[in-house]
């Protein structure tokens, strides 16, 4: 795959149409937005991209018409929104989770565009990249902080799961964040071993697992950092066992590896433990925090340089679990780490 510029994008994007008999393509998903404007767009945005014209038009609604001013540029035109029959009229390719409800306006025959738009996201590009790398710097900054006022704190917690998602937010919010890239996860106790375990008003006690992301400029970060506050033996030798698998995953990442390899040099380093690692090993992430490529034995994925994705190794053994999670470049011959913040050593 090619490494492509915010024009290059819409070019490829406008040569796909023409192959494809498309003469109008309308995306309402914010996050497909986001990806040909390299940039967080205004809360209702539509983008329809014209190939008879040769022209992006980002609508938008009345009150946000000045404020959007600021994404005008030649490659792309704003205009104000005047309705779904206005906007939807002539269109024949759409996102393939466009509302049934606006089908009516649409051509007949029209085709999904979603295929070809997922596998465009894959690779990214320098401005991309720059985004994503800020994003995680500031989730850096949240997870970091609180790891170390757990650790300072642990003898005298009365933090409950739920302050301590509050307070990852507030501090990638005053670091930058638009939001949070999904639901901040911030849990202890046996519900560690719930990969997606909400927050809750339950008081830390022997462990806290954080799961966290920002959103920067309309580009997604991710992270996982467990901090063992009053661990069991059993505790110490799960983490150091996740924490190994991330290591020999490192090892192997590079471009030209498939992601079946990847997740299967970690899986058998598991061994009998293999059974509790529940989930994949990790995924691609981009405007969302969820992209191809997969990281899973059962994907068919060749990872490419310029590809941004997550190793997230973890073991649920019931009693607790214990997940570490960093976000990666892709490079030729290995990877840059986009997610630096410390990972405390047991």
């Amino acid at each position: 795959m090619i490494q492509r510029t915010k024009r290059e994008k819409i070019d490829h994007f406008l040569r796909y149409m023409e192959n494809n008999s498309i003469n109008k393509a309308v995306f309402i998903k914010k996050e497909n937005i986001n990806y040909f404007l390299e940039d967080y767009s205004p809360n209702f945005s539509v983008l329809i991209i014209n190939a008879k014209e040769n022209q992006i038009e980002l609508q938008v609604s009345k009150l946000d018409y000045e404020l959007a001013k600021i994404y005008e540029s030649k490659d792309i035109i704003i205009t104000k929104f005047e309705g779904w029959r206005e906007a939807l009229n002539g269109c024949n390719g759409v996102e393939g989770d466009l509302p049934v409800g606006f089908l009516k306006y649409v051509r007949l025959g029209y085709k999904i565009v979603s295929k070809e738009l997922t596998k465009m996201k894959m690779v990214k590009n320098k401005n991309e990249i720059k985004n994503i790398s800020k994003a995680a710097n500031i989730s850096d900054k949240a997870v970091e902080s609180i790891s170390e006022y757990l650790m300072d704190s642990r003898d005298d917690l009365i933090d409950t799961e739920n302050s301590i998602a509050a307070k990852l937010e507030y501090i990638m919010k005053k670091s930058g964040s638009i939001k949070p890239s999904f639901d901040t996860i911030a849990i202890t106790g046996n519900k560690t071993s719930l990969p997606h375990g909400m927050p809750s008003d339950e008081i830390l006690k022997d462990i806290c697992l954080m799961d966290l992301g920002a959103v920067y400029k309309g580009y997604c970060s991710d992270i996982t950092r467990t901090v063992l506050l009053d661990p069991t033996k059993e505790m110490v030798d799960i983490y150091r066992m996740v924490n190994e698998g991330k290591k020999i995953a490192e090892d192997s990442l590079r471009s030209g590896i498939t992601t079946k390899e990847l997740e299967t040099s970690v899986r058998s380093y598991f061994k009998e433990y293999d059974k509790y690692f529940i989930h994949s090993l990790g995924h691609g992430v981009g405007v969302e925090v969820h992209e191809n490529p997969s990281i899973s034995q059962n994907s068919k994925f060749t990872l490419e340089e310029n590809m941004v994705v997550t190793l997230e190794p973890g073991l649920y053994i019931g009693k607790f679990g214990v997940r570490i999670e960093d976000l990666y470049l892709v490079k030729k011959d290995g990877f840059k780490r986009l997610s630096n913040a410390k990972i405390i050593e047991y």
